[in-house]
């Protein structure tokens, strides 16, 4: 840093990529700031939303800059991936990402990473030598843009059903389960059992979640089918790997009452394990969750369909009730999971699971603990909006758009097939969305969004409530990171 800045200071330029490394730091240090921070340098929220929007376009500029690319190497590509997640968690999951991701893997490429760990690149490796730190950065990103890719493509939205990264295409192992101090230059054999916590536990969680993602989308149907609702035995047999992955994660990260209170130890010593352990579960949860939604209503009455209702709703309530942990684990790592486009969308989705399933059996036993819950989602939601209005207001002008597609759909006749009623619905949503978008809809406060939810979503049957959630649109973000 100290040369970067003595290079400047003597009108010369500097290596960009150092220069956009130290850029998304800056921007990553702006958007995390505490009120204790800001104190200590004397500044404001406005200033430090500020200093991330300059820092974050000034390192999008270099990336953008064709005229003068920046050199293929590990610094940029950390650089790069590092500046993908911080767009990814304060605007979205919108155009200027999937560049930043694809600028990753063409330079990954021309690095030849994805064949970082063929007998012949391994050999070579020990002929010539190698710095072993640079190797691991390298496993590390790659593996994070893996995972990245896999998770989007069993997260709901448009990128459904679909990922980049091809296991047949790659050979590259899973990052060391180390810390950072015992990576040297010329280290060797580092990598300790999964049953031992280390600061790349909650990463390798995380890329085991990936992995099942890509194996849930391989096994359903194509997206690009009109009749996608996947064999009910194919949802089984994937939610018997998801008990299967429940199960053989390391004690430290079990879940249970008894494993819990087990790691407090663990967790005083190494903080983010807790963080880590909630941000994994909460992942996993979301996407069970999405495996099971097509039963989920029709489980209400079939006795088939049964056990898809109960996990659909048991893994949402966890969602919500996850996410309460978050701020107390993330308050000890400085990390603000309200600031997270990624994580609210699982809020939302799993308050629209459990405002549905209310709405639909008001006189069930625990009906009321299921409102409740809802409410505490819509606690939650509001109170971010001290943390990004932007991303508030994008979850309710979604919200309005569901409204505004299910007020139509509660005068439309009912539907004759599944493919029809995805085609209406999806129909609907396209009509409605500039309506919601361009007639003050924003107006309209949090209490009367849900209560207008409640009131209307009995009018329909399973398959236009499950279509109309499928098409809803959540403001173009995708969980890339959870």
């Amino acid at each position: 840093m100290e040369e970067t800045y003595e290079i400047m200071a003597t009108g010369n330029v500097p290596d960009m990529a150092n220069l956009m490394l130290f850029l998304v730091i800056f921007a990553g240090g702006s958007l995390a700031w505490s009120s204790q921070l800001l104190e200590r340098l004397n500044t404001t929220q406005a200033e430090a939303s500020a200093a991330f929007t300059a820092y974050s376009r000034l390192a999008l500029s270099i990336v953008e800059d064709d005229a003068h690319p920046v050199a293929a190497s590990t610094i940029a590509l950390a650089s790069i991936s590092i500046l993908s997640h911080l767009v990814t968690n304060s605007d979205g999951f919108g155009l200027k990402v999937h560049m930043l991701r694809m600028r990753c893997l063409l330079m990954m490429r021309e690095l030849k990473i994805n064949s970082l760990d063929t007998p012949a690149s391994s050999e070579e490796r020990r002929l010539k030598g190698c710095n072993m730190i640079e190797i691991e950065v390298q496993r590390r990103i790659w593996w994070s843009m893996v995972a990245s890719d896999w998770l989007i493509g069993f997260s709901g939205g448009h990128h459904e059903g679909a990922y980049i990264y091809q296991p047949r295409h790659m050979q590259v192992n899973y990052p060391a389960n180390t810390d950072d101090e015992f990576i040297t230059p010329t280290a060797t054999d580092i990598d300790l059992p999964s049953s031992v916590p280390t600061a790349m536990s909650g990463f390798l969680f995380r890329v085991r979640t990936a992995k099942l993602c890509r194996e849930i989308v391989d096994a359903m149907p194509s997206v690009l089918l009109d009749d996608n609702k996947a064999d009910y035995h194919v949802v089984l047999a994937m939610d018997a790997k998801f008990q299967t992955l429940f199960k053989e994660l390391p004690w430290f990260l079990q879940l249970d009452p008894e494993n819990v209170e087990k790691s407090k130890e663990i967790v005083t010593q190494r903080p983010w394990i807790a963080f880590g352990r909630i941000s994994g579960h909460f992942s996993l949860h979301s996407r069970l969750c999405r495996l099971h939604r097509p039963y989920h209503l029709e489980g209400m009455t079939n006795p088939k369909y049964a056990y898809s209702h109960e996990v659909c709703i048991r893994s949402a309530q966890t969602v919500l009730e996850l996410r309460r942990q978050m701020d107390e684990a993330g308050a000890k790592i400085d990390i603000r999971p309200s600031r997270f486009w990624t994580v609210m969308q699982h809020v939302f989705v799993a308050a629209l699971v459990l405002a549905t399933d209310v709405s639909f059996s008001p006189d069930a036993p625990d009906a009321e603990a299921r409102k409740a819950k809802v409410l505490m989602a819509y606690q939650i939601l509001e109170s971010s909006k001290q943390e990004s209005s932007t991303l508030v207001e994008s979850i309710q002008r979604n919200l309005q758009i569901l409204m505004s597609a299910l007020q139509k759909q509660r005068v439309q006749p009912p539907r004759e097939s599944t493919a029809s009623s995805a085609v209406s619905s999806g129909a609907i949503h396209d009509a409605f969305r500039d309506e919601a978008l361009g007639s003050g809809l924003m107006e309209v406060d949090w209490d009367q969004l849900w209560t207008e939810f409640l009131a209307v979503a009995p009018d329909l049957d399973a398959q236009q409530w499950n279509s109309l959630l499928d098409d809803v649109d959540l403001g173009g973000f995708h969980p890339a990171l959870f």
